[in-house]
Parts: structure tokens; sequence; C-alpha cells
């Protein structure tokens, strides 16, 4: 495990004697904030577009005990997936697989063992990025765009993330606050300029959105602008 992971295993406390403290054993504070993170991350995904027969190839960065797998099936959403999730701690996959057993888990980093290009379509990064876990500033801002750089080939459509804000009344020494003009200087400059931030579902963070191609809703044109031109 690289210097900048290397306090994961003691991030985890013991396992869990009730199903309840999933969550708080993640540091997520409760249910509503967690399914929130979901939806934001996941809102450029038209789920209309996919079927049991032809689903979404989805990658979970830091998949934990399979938390969005309980989200996906509480929304109607499972049977349209094609599930891989990734963690690095042997006892949070060794849970996970307990919980989905016939879900795919993987431990990997993918910036030692990337996964081929256009693996997947879309790829999630939820918790990863809003503390920095015993890092200092900088080695999280190294870690956040190392992992970037290294899952964007990967996919097809684009992937999401939170970290955390820096539009807060204050912030905490532990977590990553992140400026929007940092991130879209570095999506800019290694991924894409196709971006977009929300900061609209009432939690103190930003989830980056950012596509291989611009998000654009069909629509008519007025003929009396002329005749449409390429951006």
């Amino acid at each position: 495990m690289r210097s900048d992971l290397k306090q994961l295993r003691d991030f985890y406390p013991s396992p869990a004697a009730k199903p309840e403290e999933l969550l708080q054993r993640l540091g997520w504070p409760n249910a509503p904030d967690l399914a929130a993170r979901y939806a934001a991350l996941l809102s450029p995904i038209d789920f209309t577009r996919y079927s049991p027969h032809h689903r979404l190839r989805l990658l979970d960065v830091g998949c934990g005990f399979g938390l969005l797998l309980d989200y996906l099936k509480e929304n109607a959403l499972l049977d349209l997936i094609d599930y891989t999730g990734v963690d690095l701690v042997d006892a949070v996959l060794t849970e996970a697989r307990s919980r989905w057993p016939n879900a795919r888990f993987e431990k990997r980093d993918v910036r030692d063992l990337p996964y081929p290009d256009d693996a997947f379509d879309y790829c999630i990064v939820c918790g990863i990025f809003t503390v920095k876990v015993g890092n200092t500033y900088a080695e999280t801002v190294a870690l956040a765009q190392s992992t970037l750089k290294a899952l964007w080939p990967s996919v097809t459509l684009g992937l999401g993330f939170n970290s955390m804000s820096k539009h807060v009344d204050w912030e905490r020494e532990d977590l990553f606050h992140w400026p929007l003009d940092d991130i879209m200087a570095f999506s800019k400059r290694d991924l894409s300029r196709h971006v977009s931030f929300r900061l609209d579902y009432g939690l103190w963070e930003v989830s980056t959105l950012i596509g291989k191609t611009p998000r654009i809703v069909a629509q008519r044109v007025p003929t009396a602008w002329g005749e449409p031109t390429s951006a």
C-alpha cells in the first residue's frame, strides 16, 4: 500500500455488532446524507437508456461495504448496473463480499494497476477525497489527482467525485477542502473541460462531475437565429 494510503487500515474500526452501524464505521453521519451524495454523483446518468440486457458498467472506487449497491437496489436501479467495487482494506472487502456475495469486488490501487481503456462507462469516487486520513493538504491533492488521472482512460462517459467545499462557515483540519478553481484547472489540464459542480444537495461539500463530451440536452434551436455552427 502506498504511503499516502498508509493509515487507511487504522481508519476503519472493528466489525459492527449491528447493521445500522455500517455508515458510522465509514464516517458517514446519517443515511439521508449518504443517499443524497449518491444521487448527486449519479446525476449525469440517464438510466432510461439502460436495461437488464444493456447495463451501465459502473466502477465504485472506495466501495467500502458495498453501500452503493444498497442505494441502487432501493431505487430499482440494481438490475441496470454491471457493478465493480474497489477498495484497499481487506477487512472492508471481506464484509462487502459477505453482504453482496454475487457482486464483483477487487482489492486494487488503480494508480498501480489501472484498468484497461474503456473498461467502464462511469465511475464514482465517494468519500475518498473528503478526508485527509493523516496526509498533508499537498499529499491529498496529489492523491486525488493521481487517482483521477489513472481512472480517466478506463471510462467512456465520465466520472464523479466529492470533496469538501471551501464555501463553508469554518473548515476542519482533518477534512480536504479543495477549491473549485483548483479542481477546474486540474480537470481542464489533465481530464476534460466538460465539468459540472453540484453544491445544491444540502451538504457542505461539492460533487464534481466530469464528462468525456459536453452534456447537451436535446432541444430545438430557433430558425430565426440562423444556421447552427459548431462550438
